[in-house]
Order: structure tokens, then C-alpha cells, then sequence
């Protein structure tokens, strides 16, 4: 019997040893970290494919995260497993294969990510295929002007325009595969794969979505990209603001930054706000700050002055936090031109694991530079009332 409960604690170990391990930069620990996954993800597919057996019906395979796969999906996966047993050079067999990954399966990977990591559900996440440049509009809706057509309503069209290079940032992420993986078919196959690049594609972007330095990596939300870009560091953090309490006062003053556009420096409206802290961080800090005891007896958690996504993320460097307008950061991701599987021998040298690697750009970075602001919560207290109740007929 498997215990899903079990798998959900392991998973979550090694999501978090891979973060940290990214975080850090070692190499030697992103492998370990990226093996122990793909081992145990490996392990866990084949006992739940064995438990399952072939005649288990659509609903409980979708259960287990196994797709209907289309047509041309199927192909693929046939595709690959068979040349992928072939004897010969596996470079030159992996290789040959004649279609790319298709591109829903990148859809899917996708959904995925965004259902494992809440950050990516909330952020302006877009899957942009193997377009070379994603153009941008910073400056959001702006109001139309009655005039005659001039060179000035040209100028106005550019600064409004930023143009994000996809290529500047790459992402490989690598999966090997066993004889016995591989005769479990293409939906099994399906299932690892996409779970294999969801975990080591989205470990990577939550990362440098909060804290990248736009250094071979994306523009993070603590990052005054305004600023200069050093060769060595990149962008400087921004200067943190200190916040001692999440009253309204205090938390509307905040907000109020948010609510002038960076570009532009015109008013905006803002109807929601996103918190991201360091998980050790809401626990210490943000969930005594933001829970209270109503007059029924009952805790509520997560209560602040306006209406907030509170996200843990281990991309939040340890004190501090991140307050913002979460579809004001974009991220891109997409295959590059191709998007085949490429057979790499810089990984697993064991006669039955071969290892494979496709290759994605990717480029995130805020739409402004008010559209997110660094907090330093190091010291921040409860403000909430609580409740007692009190028996006044005693």
C-alpha cells in the first residue's frame, strides 16, 4: 500500500533541499538534490504503475496525475522510448528523434508548476514558446489623448514598450531513465517526465523571481533594476523598508507606493496586494502578526488591513519580506527553437540509466519599479485584538 501522505513529506524534503541547493549555487548539492529527486520520483512511479496494473480506468489514473495524452503525445513517447532502447550510440539515437516535445506537454509542465508553487498561479506566468523576444507594455492602460497624429505620440509608443530577450536567460533541465521506466509506456513516461522538469524548472524560477539578480538569471522582486548593473553582483537589493506592525496606518502607507506606477509616476488603482516571506519568517514573525482570536474561540489567520496573497517562499532572503502587485511581475518560459531532448553523458555514467536534457529560456522581471518593495520585518509585533469571553451571570 502506498502512503501518499509519506510521498507528500518526501517530495516536499527534496523541494526544499533543491531550493536551497539553487539558492546557494553549489552544483555539487543542485546534483545531489536533482538525483535524489529523480530517484525517488522514479521509484515511486513504478510502485504506483505496478500497484495500479493495466486495466485501471481514466479516473483513477488521472488521480495519479496520468494523462489522457493526445495523439501526436503518444507518438512522441513511442518515439522516444524505442530509440531510447536502441543499442548504438545514445547520442546519436536520442537525437534523431524527428519531432520536438510537444508543446502541450510544456502546458502542461506548466500547470503543474502552478499548481505545486502558489507564487506561480499568482504572477503574469506565460508559456512563450520558442519566441525569441516577448514584448512588454510597462506602462500598463494608458489614456487616450485627442490630438493630431505627431512624432510625440511615437515617443510616448516607445517608453512604453519594454522588449524582454528570452534568450539572455537559460534554464536545462536534466531526467534520466530506466529499461524499466521506460516499458511502462508512454502515459507512465508522460507523468515523470513532466514532473521531473515541473520541480526543477519551478525550484529555479521561484528562486529568481524574488531574489534573482538579473545576472544569468531573471530580475527578482527585491532588486532595484533601476539602479546599475554590476558585472560581478548584479542588481543591488533594494533598500528595505522597516515595518514594525501591519496596522492600517502602517499598512496603507505601504500600499501607497504601490499605487504610483514606476514608469509613469501617474496614480493607479490597486484592488490586491501579495506578501511573500520566508516560510521560518511567516511562522516567527507574519503569522502572530496576522492572526487573531474572534469572540466565537476560533483563530483566523492570514488577517490583514486589506485584502493580500500571503505566499511562502524560500526565495525571501531570512528577516525580510516582499510586499507588491503580483500580476505586475512576468515570467516567460519556453523551449528553444526545436525543443528536442538532447542525450547528455555529463550525468549518471550507470549502463541503465541514460540521462537527457532540454534546454529553456526563460526571463522574468517586474513591470516597474514600485510594482514590488523590500520590507525588513525583523521586528515587526502583533497588532491584532483578540477575544475573551466572559461569563457575566456567574
Amino acid at each position: 500500500m502506498i502512503n501518499l501522505d509519506k510521498i507528500k513529506q518526501k517530495k516536499d524534503d527534496l523541494r526544499v533541499q533543491l531550493a536551497e541547493a539553487l539558492r546557494e549555487g553549489d552544483d555539487k548539492k543542485i546534483g545531489e538534490a536533482m538525483d535524489g529527486f529523480m530517484s525517488f520520483m522514479s521509484e515511486t512511479i513504478m510502485a504506483e504503475a505496478s500497484g495500479i496494473g493495466e486495466a485501471a480506468d481514466k479516473s483513477v489514473l488521472a488521480a495519479r496525475g496520468v494523462r489522457q495524452l493526445t495523439a501526436k503525445e503518444t507518438e512522441f513517447y513511442n518515439d522516444f522510448i524505442s530509440r531510447a532502447k536502441a543499442a548504438g550510440d545514445p547520442q546519436t539515437v536520442i537525437t534523431n528523434i524527428g519531432s520536438a516535445l510537444p508543446e502541450t506537454v510544456i502546458d502542461s509542465v506548466m500547470d503543474d508548476m502552478r499548481a505545486a508553487y502558489p507564487l506561480l498561479n499568482l504572477i503574469d506566468f506565460t508559456n512563450t514558446g520558442a519566441a525569441i523576444k516577448w514584448v512588454l507594455n510597462g506602462q500598463g492602460a494608458q489614456a487616450a489623448t485627442w490630438d493630431e497624429l505627431n512624432t510625440e505620440i511615437t515617443k510616448d509608443l516607445e517608453g512604453a514598450i519594454n522588449v524582454v530577450d528570452m534568450t539572455q536567460r537559460k534554464l536545462s533541465a536534466f531526467m534520466f531513465a530506466t529499461e524499466d521506466m521506460l516499458d511502462l509506456g508512454p502515459a507512465w513516461l508522460d507523468r515523470y517526465v513532466r514532473a521531473i522538469l515541473s520541480e526543477s524548472l519551478s525550484a529555479g524560477l521561484e528562486i529568481g523571481m524574488v531574489d534573482g539578480n538579473g545576472l544569468k538569471q531573471p530580475i527578482g522582486m527585491t532588486r532595484n533594476f533601476a539602479g546599475s548593473l554590476d558585472p560581478s553582483t548584479g542588481y543591488a537589493r533594494k533598500s528595505p523598508i522597516t515595518v514594525t506592525d501591519f496596522s492600517p496606518v502602517s499598512y496603507g502607507a505601504l500600499l501607497a507606493t504601490l499605487a504610483v506606477d514606476g514608469n509613469t509616476q501617474k496614480e493607479r488603482p490597486v484592488s490586491r496586494a501579495l506578501l511573500v516571506v520566508n516560510p521560518v519568517d511567516y511562522f516567527t514573525k507574519i503569522m502572530p502578526a496576522t492572526t487573531m482570536l474572534t469572540n466565537l474561540g476560533s483563530y483566523v489567520g492570514n488577517v490583514l488591513p486589506f485584502p493580500t496573497d500571503v505566499v511562502q517562499s524560500v526565495g525571501v532572503p531570512s528577516g525580510h519580506a516582499v510586499l507588491g502587485i503580483a500580476r505586475k511581475y512576468f515570467m516567460g518560459v519556453g523551449t528553444s527553437r526545436g525543443g528536442r531532448l538532447e542525450y547528455t553523458d555529463h550525468y549518471k555514467f550507470l549502463e541503465d540509466l541514460r540521462t537527457y536534457k532540454i534546454k529553456f529560456f526563460g526571463m522574468g522581471r517586474p513591470y516597474d519599479i514600485n510594482a514590488f518593495i523590500y520590507l525588513d520585518i525583523e521586528n515587526l509585533v502583533a497588532t491584532n485584538p483578540t477575544y475573551n469571553t466572559i461569563d457575566v451571570n456567574p
